[in-house]
């Protein structure tokens, strides 16, 4: 009976240590780290950019458009530090130029010119002019600047203008025109860029802002190539100016309304007229203003002649980019009257004096207040115009001008 018990004692023992060893296998994983290990790798093509062959043709979708439009931006300053003309940027350029960089980046090669890899190696398939022609035609003029492994804009250009070459291009006189290309992704440098400038026969540039992305306000600059007698110009699809003499750089002032504008130009010399364009993106419109309204009116009425210089006064309430104002009119004075006292754009009222002594000579004075109601927050309303009446005892002074006919 003793031997039984003992048995059964050491049976329950190893069955409770059997038990547990899962247990202490568990609090040995929780107290120390597991072996390092790898699992397969992952990979992936962006199908957004093919592989390029050939020379060019192809039309490759921007990587980066900000970056860019900052080397578009950054060239500008360069060249107006020097006071030197903006280039113009053209979408042909711009193309030619991120067809350049993307295929460097995915044939694994840095050069001018176009070269594809065939079994490992590389084959030159064409000049870089002739690469940028196929874009960019009619071009009497041509340059590239090329670079690769600079992250930023400003880290690429300040390369470019540390080189002589470069910098050459960069402040060129001979060509007007400019397109930028950018490439990330593969070869041995990760990221390249490409500056691609031109001049074109018969093609006369119109930069707005210096060809900033936006403007932050109507009022832009204007700069456009070559030399003309005449000029007139146009807002969008809006009405031409009159014609006027030519200036190649000056200020102008955008149509209403947040958006896209374009300034249009004919430019005219004997019997040559060409037309050219250039638009950009207004961020933000401008509150309304009151606008067209005096700050003062003066009468004048002779005794002797009893005759009153103007009979009356006309003013038409606008007010900045705002279509339809409504408007109001106050008066503090007594010798006149207005009419009317209310009115929406483009409707006028008048100041006409009435109620004065025609015969003492003597001076009125008086007010007109004029506020606009709606739209709300009219920069400039309310508005005083002041008035003055000056009766004298004396006749007109009449002046004649000679008239010249020709």
């Amino acid at each position: 009976m003793r031997l039984q018990r003992l048995l059964l004692v050491v049976v329950c023992w190893g069955l409770l240590v059997l038990a547990l060893a899962p247990m202490r296998e568990i609090m040995q994983a929780d107290s120390s780290p597991p072996e390092p290990h790898l699992i397969p790798p992952v990979s992936t093509k962006n199908p957004l950019f093919p592989t390029y062959t050939g020379c060019g043709g192809v039309i490759m979708p921007a990587v980066n458009g900000d970056y860019e439009q900052q080397v578009v931006e950054l060239v500008s300053a360069e060249r107006a530090s020097r006071s030197l003309p903006p280039f113009k940027r053209v979408t042909a350029l711009d193309q030619a130029a991120r067809y350049h960089a993307t295929d460097m980046g995915q044939d694994d090669y840095f050069s001018h010119d176009s070269y594809d890899r065939v079994n490992g190696s590389l084959v030159q398939k064409c000049s870089w002019s002739a690469r940028i022609t196929s874009y960019y035609s009619g071009w009497n003029s041509l340059a590239e600047n090329i670079a690769a492994g600079y992250s930023t804009p400003q880290s690429v250009m300040n390369a470019w203008m540390n080189s002589s070459g470069h910098r050459a291009n960069i402040l060129s006189a001979g060509n007007w025109e400019i397109g930028v290309g950018y490439y990330q992704g593969s070869g041995s440098y990760g990221v390249y860029w490409v500056q691609d400038f031109g001049r074109r026969s018969g093609v006369y540039p119109l930069v707005v802002n210096r060809e900033a992305a936006t403007a932050s306000s109507r009022d832009v600059s204007i700069y456009i190539y070559g030399n003309w007698q005449d000029m007139r110009l146009r807002n969008d699809n809006g009405d031409w100016t009159n014609w006027q003499p030519f200036q190649s750089n000056f200020n102008w002032k955008l149509a209403c309304g947040q958006g896209d504008h374009t300034v249009t130009a004919e430019l005219q010399s004997g019997s040559t007229v060409v037309t050219s364009s250039d638009s950009i993106y207004l961020a933000a419109d401008e509150a309304p203003a009151l606008s067209n309204v005096p700050d003062a009116v003066t009468f004048a009425y002779s005794t002797v002649e009893q005759k009153m210089i103007p009979g009356a006064f006309s003013v038409i309430p606008q007010v900045g980019c705002v279509s339809t104002m409504t408007w109001t009119v106050a008066a503090e004075g007594t010798w006149f009257i207005i009419s009317p006292t209310s009115g929406t754009t483009l409707a006028s009222f008048s100041i006409t004096p009435t109620d004065f002594v025609t015969n003492t000579a003597t001076t009125y004075s008086g007010v007109v207040t004029v506020t606009a109601t709606n739209p709300p927050g009219v920069i400039g309303s309310p508005h005083r115009i002041n008035l003055a009446l000056q009766v004298f005892d004396s006749a007109f002074e009449h002046v004649y001008l000679p008239v010249i006919w020709k």
